[in-house]
């Protein structure tokens, strides 16, 4: 899958000096070597998850080890094994491997530096260096530097963690960014250590987020999890510690987590006998039996006991940001509209509201779109095509993330969010008021408890379908646009006014001469806003629906003009196209 990183960079030249020479080949560990990395073979999601800026470039990548290293403090780096892409690997060019205890501005500012002469192979490939590193207990980044004539070509996998991918070119005005802020993965890259102090069992353990637990229940707190052991992990024995009291030791069976792996292990903790909000650790005592060596050996976060718990199905919110002066927006519908297409039981599951901003304004654009450009970083930087999926940031400090290039890119974001229970639930009837000329919403709202940081808002949007573009740029011939933002209730959602968990409300928008009613669409959504933090804004849930007429009746009308044909990305098509298309400005599934 390939990744956007950046929305816009200027071209340049390769800037990697010349240096030693190293070649690939496939070393094995000797002696008291091992091969050591935040990056496991068992991170690999896809064979082609790589990332980019999209324009060939050259770029530096590279991982970080602080300084007094548990592991690696006092060991000598032998060599780097790269993991490169066999999609990509025919593009790239002029390798080189290099040691530095700061982020170079450009590589020839690197402590140590190696040209690569051999071919590059798919998958991994092992450089020798020429001069053994000694780490001394200092910090220090390891990496390559490589030239790419495709946009898409840097390796990675698994789950971001801090120091896992540095990535930049400083001298063409490329920060480093430590790619956990993105949350795009871990650098597909291992190092081989020589003499580090490698324990037999050891499994170290991350926070977890807050959780919650009904009285007398029992919750699996997920908690990730990495061996930092020479042993596969096959079982986990821990105890749980709330307000100074600590639990029996528990046993977690039938677990299969190689060396350097992490995964997400369900650590079973009862709930308090009374209601409250409690700080909790869990402590991995034991590794498959043995006493675990691993000094960061404790997960810590908050439990709360209710006193009854609900939950509910998710739906995801998928807010686009687009607008007719954006290039390569319409290649973003494509892949948008591919997705709805191709899935139509995840996207059922799935709001979808475009707003007309990011990348300068046209004539769709809402002032409530305008202010969505907050959610880039506080009103910094934007670009478009963007994305927000439930508002949601992960480890980044925006939730906007760019574009998928694909249909299965858009699964997977939407997947992520649809494995997350939600806590709360929305549901509308959305009428036609002919008399009236207005939308009128009834707004059913329910929580399984008082979740919510800030207080929990419902917004509601007004969104229209096949609106035929008046000068979209990158689109050849007629462009139509889908899920328009036409109208909002209030821009950061109005807070609920909770009776007990429920609450019942109703809206009225003003319809608009311009709006097609039939192409017409209300969606709404319940989130949380900090208003000092784009990160801190999660949808909870989100509902749409279509309008009905206040008599039930819609009217069928013939049409005697000749068809024309488009997918629901604007592009023309014959006839024959199976799937959703506009005819005459309608939709029709064409099967």
């Amino acid at each position: 899958m390939k990744k956007q990183i950046f929305a816009a960079l200027a071209f340049i030249l390769a800037l990697c000096s010349n240096a030693q020479t190293a070649s690939a080949a496939t070393i094995t560990p000797t002696g008291n070597q091992v091969w050591w990395g935040y990056f496991n073979e068992s991170d690999f999601q896809t064979l082609d998850d790589i990332i980019g800026t999209g324009n060939p470039m050259t770029l530096m990548a590279a991982i970080y080890v602080p300084a007094n290293h548990e592991q690696l403090g006092a060991s000598t780096i032998k060599a780097i094994r790269v993991y490169l892409s066999s999609s990509v690997v025919s593009s790239l060019s002029d390798m080189k491997i290099w040691v530095s205890k700061n982020l170079p501005n450009d590589i020839s500012q690197a402590d140590y530096v190696e040209d690569v002469k051999d071919a590059l192979v798919a998958d991994a490939n092992d450089f020798q260096l020429t001069t053994p590193y000694a780490v001394n207990n200092e910090g220090f980044y390891i990496g390559y530097c490589v030239t790419s004539s495709t946009g898409y070509f840097i390796r990675v996998g698994g789950k971001s963690i801090p120091n896992a991918a540095w990535l930049g070119n400083p001298a063409v005005n490329m920060n480093w960014t430590d790619l956990n802020e993105l949350d795009l993965g871990k650098l597909a890259m291992q190092i081989l250590v020589d003499g580090g102090d490698f324990k037999d069992y050891g499994a170290s353990a991350n926070n977890f987020e807050r959780t919650v637990v009904a009285l007398g229940e029992t919750v699996d707190v997920p908690v990730e999890v990495t061996n930092t052991g020479k042993n596969t992990i096959t079982s986990l024995s821990y105890t749980v510690t709330v307000n100074g009291n600590t639990s029996a030791e528990k046993t977690i069976s039938s677990l299969n987590i190689p060396y350097g792996a992490m995964t997400v292990v369900p650590f079973a903790v009862n709930a308090e006998t009374t209601t409250g909000k409690n700080a909790t650790t869990i402590t991995i005592t034991k590794v498959n039996g043995n006493t675990n060596e691993t000094a960061n050996n404790k997960s810590t976060g908050y439990i709360t006991t209710v006193e009854t718990l609900k939950a509910w199905t998710r739906n995801v919110l998928i807010e686009e940001f687009t607008t007719e002066q954006c290039q390569y927006c319409p290649q973003a519908a494509k892949g948008l509209s591919s997705f709805l297409e191709k899935y139509p039981d995840t996207a059922n599951r799935v709001a979808v509201a475009c707003h007309h901003a990011g990348f300068g304004t046209d004539w769709l654009t809402l002032p409530a779109s305008s202010d969505y450009c907050w959610f880039y970083n506080e009103g910094g930087s934007v670009y478009a095509p963007a994305f927000m999926y439930d508002r949601y940031a992960g480890k980044s400090y925006t939730p906007v993330v760019s574009r998928e290039i694909d249909a299965e890119g858009y699964k997977k974001q939407v997947e992520k969010r649809l494995d997350v229970v939600a806590y709360a639930d929305v549901h509308i009837s959305p009428v036609l008021n002919t008399e009236t000329n207005t939308i009128d919403v009834t707004v059913y709202c329910e929580r399984g408890w008082d979740y919510s940081i800030t207080p929990a808002r419902l917004t509601l949007f007004v969104t229209e379908d096949n609106i035929i573009a008046r000068k979209q740029v990158g689109a050849s011939g007629m462009f139509i646009h889908q899920h328009v933002v036409r109208a909002v209730n209030d821009t950061w959602g109005e807070v609920i006014n909770w009776t007990g968990n429920e609450m019942l409300t109703k809206y009225s928008f003003n319809i608009d001469p311009s709006w097609k009613t039939d192409d017409l669409k209300v969606i709404a959504f319940i989130s949380e806003y900090d208003s000092t933090n784009p990160a801190a804004c999660n949808v909870e849930n989100c509902t749409v629906e279509s309008l009905t007429d206040t008599d039930g009746i819609k009217d069928a009308k013939a049409s005697t003009t000749a068809a024309t044909y488009y997918n629901l990305a604007g592009q023309k098509v014959d006839k024959d196209y199976k799937g959703i298309v506009i005819v005459n400005g309608k939709k029709v599934v064409r099967k």
